[in-house]
């Protein structure tokens, strides 16, 4: 028998491609969007949310967070100073997220209109930023100047535009009917979803780029993982990946993390790699779980098939067999900070661009010695650099000419950003979801306690001799997982109030999930309980052992021994 749809299916066929009744309510003078709204609300990349500091106290302040996407995580410097700008009409910061995204918090309901107006007029938006749909496509955003860096990002840009929902409703909501001119929207909107349908897809859908051997985008934990293959220089093809993704749901035992598998190799043109793509979604809408959102994503179809029977699958929508995926090799995945040559400029002069450590994602000015905003504004304004986000929630600075890479250096020094190499090797690689006060799903604190859980982490590493070690350290909120935490050396993962369980063992080239160590661990149990493990790390590693490769190599059951000992 077929199960019933599930409440949020209903809210998608009823609210008309997406249109609700979001224009009504944002002509009534109520500080907030009725429930079923809040629905809709969510395909325009918009959240309402409140403040749970005050909830509390029993206060509700409704306001919203904004997601803009930007695809591959370019931005040219007007863009920038654009969503600088806008901050303004926030709490006055901007957070970089793990997906290349500039998100705004506590955006009042009666100024979203201006907001995504003049977003619009950079030719930047929020459509299909959040919802069931397509997410922000990512992609590795370093600037190398060579071939095979070159050729990518018009990929990211060409599956980005034509997986948009082809829905007007956005425009008619928000820019009052004004077609969009923008390449990263449609220039003939249609009242249709020829790829979506009327209920779009049983939940949301990542798909993100790589290069080879260098996996600082996550690539297995994306619903479409797509890696380039290059023989002497000329680009041959894709890799195929499929079936990855974070989230899990408390209390939901068959919910869980789980890496993407290779499934083909597909030729370099943007149609063929749009062709492939928009198969891969199509089996999402048709067999994605529709009755219970929490087992709705690609995975646990690609988990149920397995591999063989879903390229079959794919095969037959694309009319054709389809080669198998070439091997892969990973050497690292770091995002670039410092100083790096990007290029050579017509004289031969080196160009560079520098990767900014940008704690938590988080940009503002958070005291006279340290305005990182005002910082990264001034760099960007006086000398006239493209931004690149990072899926590690950082900045790159490009396009620096060698006479004005010490007018650089000063300026950040002058607001206090420090250089990424004088931060602890933990901190300098460390993320977090925001978590609380604003988001909805977060059980505990992330964001607000990532930097003195690191302190202490490294604290101890520092005093058994480790100071160098860098370590991938990642928390979460809650077990949906944004900030990747399973794929971390570490991960701290909300389970309830002031309550977490810690992963360990991953790979830290994102090849490995980390497996459960402990459960229900108070806030301030998490280092006591790691201690011993970094003790026998330091006594037991093989030369040049990763942690997580350590954890692996000896086991959980080992390192639950031991930690055990060491409490007793």
């Amino acid at each position: 028998m077929e199960k019933p749809l599930s409440g949020v299916e209903a809210v998608k066929l009823g609210s008309r491609y997406l249109r609700g009744t979001l224009s009504e309510e944002l002509a009534n003078d109520e500080p907030l969007f009725t429930a079923p709204a809040t629905g809709v609300l969510k395909f325009h990349g918009i959240y309402q949310q409140d403040d749970r500091d005050l909830r509390k106290s029993g206060v509700k302040q409704y306001s919203a967070m904004v997601r803009v996407g930007v695809p591959g995580g370019v931005l040219t410097p007007e863009q920038y100073l654009t969503l600088d700008r806008l901050a303004e009409l926030g709490d006055g910061s901007l957070r970089i997220t793990t997906r290349q995204d500039i998100q705004y918090h506590y955006v009042p309901k009666a100024r979203l209109r201006e907001l995504i107006q003049t977003l619009h007029g950079c030719y930047l938006g929020t459509l299909a930023a959040c919802g069931d749909v397509v997410r922000n496509v990512i992609s590795c955003p370093a600037p190398f100047a060579n071939d095979e860096r070159k050729e990518l990002q018009p990929f990211v840009s060409y599956l980005s535009k034509n997986l948009k929902p082809k829905t007007t409703a956005y425009y008619e909501i928000w820019i009052d009917g004004e077609k969009a001119v923008s390449g990263e929207q449609n220039e003939q909107p249609q009242e249709v979803e020829p790829l979506y349908g009327a209920t779009y897809l049983p939940r949301k859908f990542k798909i993100g780029f790589t290069f080879p051997g260098d996996n600082t985008t996550d690539i297995y934990a994306n619903d479409i993982g797509i890696v380039p293959h290059y023989e002497d220089g000329v680009l041959t093809g894709f890799n195929i990946l499929a079936g990855g993704g974070m989230g899990q749901s408390a209390g939901v035992k068959s919910s869980h993390p789980r890496l993407a598998d290779p499934l083909c190799f597909v030729g370099p043109t943007c149609e063929e790699l749009l062709e492939i793509a928009s198969a891969i979604i199509s089996i999402h809408r048709d067999f994605g779980n529709r009755s219970n959102r929490k087992l709705a994503r690609l995975k646990y179809v690609m988990e149920d098939w397995g591999v063989a029977k879903f390229k079959q699958e794919l095969e037959l929508r694309v009319g054709r067999q389809l080669a198998d995926a070439v091997p892969l090799h990973w050497t690292r995945s770091n995002d670039y900070l410092g100083w790096r040559r990007q290029t050579l400029d017509s004289h031969g002069d080196p160009v560079w661009f520098y990767g900014v450590r940008v704690i938590s994602g988080r940009i503002r000015d958070f005291s006279p010695q340290q305005r990182i905003r005002t910082g990264l504004r001034a760099v960007v304004e006086r000398y006239g650099l493209e931004v690149r986000l990072t899926c590690q929630q950082n900045m790159y600075l490009c396009g620096i000419r060698e006479q004005d890479r010490p007018g650089v250096a000063s300026l950040l020094r002058e607001h206090g950003i420090a250089e990424p190499l004088e931060l602890p090797p933990v901190l300098r690689h460390a993320i977090a979801c925001p978590a609380l006060p604003t988001c909805a799903l977060a059980i505990t604190e992330s964001e607000r306690i990532m930097p003195d859980l690191v302190g202490e982490i490294q604290s101890a590493l520092n005093q058994l001799g480790l100071q160098d070690q860098i370590i991938h350290f990642r928390t979460s909120g809650c077990p949906n997982g944004c900030s990747r935490p399973y794929t971390a050396e570490i991960g701290i993962v909300g389970a309830s109030v002031n309550m977490y369980t810690i992963y360990l063992g991953a790979s830290r080239l994102g090849t490995r999930l980390g497996e459960v160590f402990a459960q229900n661990v108070k806030r301030e149990q998490l280092l006591p309980k790691l201690q011993p493990v970094f003790e026998y790390y330091k006594r037991s590693r093989q030369a040049g052992e990763y942690f997580g490769d350590f954890c692996h190599r000896i086991g959980i059951q080992a390192l639950q021994d031991v930690s055990m000992y060491a409490a007793a």
